[in-house]
């Protein structure tokens, strides 16, 4: 089963090979601002389908987690831990 995603203006796409490990909701202060679940794969589960330049990052904090968004319409898509 592969599930498609994108962001708003489809620049950023991407695919996942298998359902989620889990789904949380992170109450830290940038997840509560974006009003968000969090579905966990693994790095093999996980394929972005556009060209890297297509994605940002922001980092804040300790900046171990990256969170990954449309460089054009800045949609949040993905983040890496």
């Amino acid at each position: 089963m592969t599930i498609k995603g994108s962001c708003h203006c489809e620049a950023t796409t991407f695919e996942v090979s298998e359902p989620p490990q889990t789904v949380t909701q992170c109450t830290c202060s940038f997840c509560s601002k974006r009003g968000s679940l969090w579905a966990y794969y693994l790095p093999e589960q996980f394929k972005l389908t556009s060209p890297p330049e297509n994605v940002s990052f922001y980092r804040w904090g300790s900046k171990t987690i990256k969170h990954g968004f449309c460089a054009a319409c800045g949609c949040g898509t993905f983040t890496e831990t």
